[in-house]
């Protein structure tokens, strides 16, 4: 293989990409919460940036030149209390993930000892010279509170029940190995999170780190796929209105009949019937430029749900209900609220399509029958031009006939005054008949000639 053979200019950035976010490897007890924030002005993007560079610069971390700009690992603090913080940058919201050590406070919630872990990183990131995260930088969609620490497996959801308050859980064993447990109620807590207890029986850091990034997906993704459902549901009476305002109108093009050539009367219902379908088709659009690609997003957004599911691989465990089971039951109906009003709006602007083709049809039908109208009225016209230019032509061969014989008799009474003798009336006599048939046969020939297209070929 010749060693002189030049890589693609992208070749290291798309390899680079798919390890571009790689699992944290976590240790046997860790404590992880995640925020996201979804951005509603241009400007909180810049803002979050900004903020995330001063960390990183005072933090003196290396930052990879394309990834680093969607993705990053911050080391707060070393082992043996390691704090992480991860930021993750997405299209429409960012993710800050904190990993450190920190249990649970044995007989209380997870806000208490989470408060800790806070407590930790506001300190860090003061002894660095910052201010922490502005909150006008963006809204928070998700937040989420893991626990992952060792512990032998149950099939009795009321052993963790008072870590979430006495609410019924949610729960499974995950994995194929079969060696972990995801325990939620999926409720927010008094801070507002939702909040997991991953307990395991020796599995690896990297896989626990999968663990932990799927349930942080499975309640982001969530969320922001729910995003559509209130735009879905303020659209469905609209959408109602709307459909029966274009069966109506379907029903009043049926029964109008078409109007007769030359009728204003009949176009001109046709020209307001034609504006009305108009004017729902720009409405129809409209909503589909403001909602379709809310609609996509959450589409896209239920996918990422449903494969974070299935990456946890649950087995489920008798009497519990499990996340993807919850998910059937509570989440999908709601994408399939969106998904059924994205559908009727593609339906309906391809219902208005079909009736506008039929207006534009009928209407074009009309003016087709007024054109060959025209092209009639035309058609006699020029059969009457043509009979006057015949009348036309017979009254030009008499006149043209008087004048020849008279240039004829001149003619011949000129000779009788040289002495010649020229019966003057017989050759006038003569002449009539002769030049009237030369005169009519020229004309029937350029006649002739006039309708083989003018022109003549010789041989």
């Amino acid at each position: 293989m010749n060693e002189a053979v030049r890589d693609h200019a992208a070749r290291q950035t798309l390899h680079e990409e798919v390890h571009s976010r790689p699992p944290i490897a976590l240790w046997p007890q860790e404590r992880i919460y995640s925020q996201s924030l979804i951005f509603t002005e241009p400007a909180q993007r810049k803002a979050l940036l900004e903020w995330i560079n001063r960390l990183t610069a005072a933090l003196a971390a290396k930052v990879h030149p394309v990834h680093g700009q969607a993705v990053r690992v911050l080391e707060l603090s070393p082992a043996p209390d390691r704090l992480l913080l991860k930021w993750e940058l997405h299209g429409e919201f960012c993710g800050l993930t904190v990993y450190g050590q920190c249990p649970l406070t044995p007989g209380q919630p997870f806000s208490a000892s989470r408060g800790r872990l806070q407590d930790r990183v506001r300190a860090r990131i003061s002894e660095l010279g910052l201010e922490m995260l502005d909150p006008s930088v963006g809204e928070r969609m998700a937040a989420v509170d893991i626990v992952l620490t060792p512990a032998a497996q149950t099939d009795d959801a009321a052993e963790h029940a008072p870590l979430f308050g006495g609410n019924t859980l949610v729960g499974s064993t995950i994995l194929a190995t079969k060696k972990a447990q995801v325990w939620t109620d999926l409720q927010f807590d008094s801070a507002d999170f939702v909040c997991f207890l991953v307990t395991h029986q020796g599995i690896g850091s990297r896989q626990a780190g999968r663990i932990v990034q799927r349930l942080i997906d499975i309640d982001t993704y969530r969320m922001m796929a729910m995003l559509g459902v209130p735009k879905a549901k303020a659209l469905a009476g609209p959408l109602r209105d709307t459909e029966s305002e274009l069966a109506g109108l379907v029903d009043r093009i049926a029964k109008v009949e078409a109007p007769a050539a030359g009728e204003s009367q009949g176009l001109e219902t046709d020209e307001r019937l034609l504006r009305d379908v108009s004017s729902i088709a720009a409405q129809i659009e409209g909503w589909i430029s403001m909602f379709g690609l809310r609609f996509t997003a959450s589409e896209a957004y239920t996918e990422l749900v449903r494969r974070a599911l299935s990456e946890l691989r649950e087995t489920a465990i008798p009497g519990v209900q499990n996340l993807t089971e919850f998910m059937d039951r509570r989440f999908e109906p709601a994408m399939r609220t969106c998904r059924w009003t994205q559908l009727r709006l593609q339906a309906l602007s391809d219902r208005v399509s079909r009736t506008t083709q039929i207006l534009r049809t009928r209407i074009e039908f009309v003016n087709e029958r007024q054109t060959q109208a025209l092209l009639a009225s035309m058609d006699r016209r020029a059969k009457l031009q043509l009979k006057l230019q015949q009348t036309v032509e017979g009254l030009s061969l008499v006149v043209l006939t008087y004048y020849a014989v008279g240039l004829i008799a001149y003619v011949s009474e000129g000779l009788n005054d040289l002495g010649v003798a020229a019966p003057t009336g017989l050759i006038t006599a003569a002449a009539v008949p002769l030049i009237a048939g030369l005169l009519f046969f020229g004309i029937k020939r350029a006649r002739r000639l006039a309708a083989r297209g003018g022109s003549t070929t010789r041989p």
